[in-house]
C-alpha cells in the first residue's frame, strides 16, 4: 500500500482556467503526529542489516515490501539519503567524496575526550593521562553515526491493520 493513498485530494489550480486533482501534503503532517501519538502501536527493535533497504525491512517482517513508507514514517525519516543507514559501500564513498580518503578522516581527529566520554579541548585532552583521555577521528566519528541509524523500530504485524483502519479515518478528516 503507498502512503500517498492515505492523503486527501485537493483541487490545485494550475492557471487562471485550469485545476488538477492533487495529493494534499500537507496531510503528512497529520499522519506523522498520528503515528508519534497513538499509544496503540506495539514496536520490537530492528537492526538493519548492511545495504538492507526500507523495502527490505519491510519484506522481512510482514512478507510485503509495500509497508517501507511505514518502517520510514515511525522512525522520523523524511530524508532516505541521509536518515537511513548507508551500506559500507556507500558509507566509504561518503567518507571520500566528503573528506578526500579514508585515509585523511581516519587521521583527523574529530573529538576529544576526557574519562566521562565529555567532549573536551585539545589543551584540557593533552593536559589528561592517558589513561583518562580518549580520541574520536573523523573515520570512526562517521562509522559511529551510520550505525546509530542501523537500530529502528517496526511496528508488530498486528499493528498493522490497526494502523490502515485509523489512517483511513484520518483521511476522511479535512485538513485544518
Amino acid at each position: 500500500m503507498n502512503i500517498f493513498s492515505f492523503y486527501p485530494k485537493v483541487n490545485y489550480s494550475v492557471n487562471d482556467f485550469d485545476k488538477i486533482r492533487a495529493i494534499d501534503i500537507n496531510a503528512s503532517l497529520k499522519l506523522r503526529d498520528y503515528i508519534k501519538n497513538y499509544r496503540g502501536i506495539k514496536y520490537r527493535p530492528y537492526v538493519v542489516q548492511d545495504g538492507e533497504r526500507p523495502d527490505n525491512v519491510s519484506y522481512n517482517n510482514y512478507q510485503d515490501p509495500s509497508y517501507d513508507w511505514l518502517i520510514l514514517l515511525v522512525n522520523d525519516i523524511y530524508n532516505i539519503y541521509d536518515e537511513w543507514p548507508k551500506s559500507s559501500q556507500e558509507l566509504e564513498r561518503h567518507i571520500i567524496a566528503k573528506y578526500g580518503s579514508i585515509s585523511a578522516a581516519s587521521s583527523t581527529i574529530k573529538y576529544y575526550y576526557d574519562a566521562d566520554r565529555n567532549i573536551i579541548d585539545l589543551t584540557t585532552f593533552n593536559s589528561l593521562p592517558v589513561s583518562s583521555r580518549t580520541s574520536e577521528s573523523i573515520l570512526q566519528w562517521e562509522q559511529r553515526m551510520n550505525d546509530k541509524k542501523k537500530i529502528i523500530k517496526v511496528p508488530s504485524l498486528q499493528s498493522i491493520g490497526q494502523i490502515q483502519s485509523e489512517l483511513n479515518v484520518l483521511n476522511l478528516k479535512p485538513v485544518l
